[in-house]
């Protein structure tokens, strides 16, 4: 079945849900069920990456309600202790009863699954997509302000070197001196030498 389209944002308009074969050959096989609104035709086939990357806001959410599922994204709970007046306790009960578990599971939430949530659930969705941003931005800044940190750090570093670099005195240069024997540059001392064959008294007349 044909699943593109030249309407903008067509996937949106899909009916796609992922969910676990229990039947053999394929049990436990995770499958993927796309239905057009108002067509007749319904692709039912196991799921593969491509699926997983074009879906994945329905992928993140069978994910998290898989049983013993690790919680993918930033957990309801963290939202509500941070920014109670944006998700209070009662509706965090109810987030968790309908099987949310995640903000960002609520802030891509589609239309039919929010409605499940009921009046309110179009302004809380809102407030999952603002507290994300919010989050983000927050987590954007303090990485800024460690990288800048430690560019003050280096340049620190630099500085106190360069200062420890001129305050060094320099070393004076050896005189280079003249090639010599072993006894260069020592006192010569008149050596005395006795002849035994020189006359010891006066000349005989």
């Amino acid at each position: 079945m044909p699943l593109d389209s030249d309407v903008p944002n067509a996937d949106a308009l899909l009916d796609v849900k992922f969910y676990e074969y229990d039947r053999d050959p394929y049990k436990g096989v995770t499958f993927i069920r796309i239905i057009t609104p108002g067509g007749k035709d319904v692709y039912d086939q196991p799921a593969r990456e491509h699926h997983k990357m074009r879906f994945q806001r329905q992928w993140l959410h069978f994910q998290s309600s898989l049983p013993g599922a690790e919680v993918i994204g930033t957990p309801l709970l963290v939202w509500n202790q941070e920014r109670p007046e944006q998700l209070t306790d009662g509706q965090l009960q109810e987030l968790t009863i309908l099987r949310f578990q995640s903000v960002e599971q609520v802030a891509m939430a589609s239309d039919a699954q929010i409605m499940r949530v009921g009046m309110g659930g179009a302004g809380l969705r809102e407030r999952a997509r603002m507290y994300l941003s919010s989050r983000n931005s927050a987590a954007a800044g303090a990485e800024m302000q460690k990288q800048k940190s430690e560019i003050e750090e280096l340049k620190a570093m630099v500085a106190n070197l360069t200062q420890m670099q001129a305050a060094a005195p320099l070393q004076a240069a050896r005189p280079k001196g003249k090639r010599g024997g072993w006894n260069k540059g020592k006192k010569k001392v008149p050596v005395n030498v006795h002849n035994d064959n020189a006359p010891t008294g006066a000349a005989g007349s």
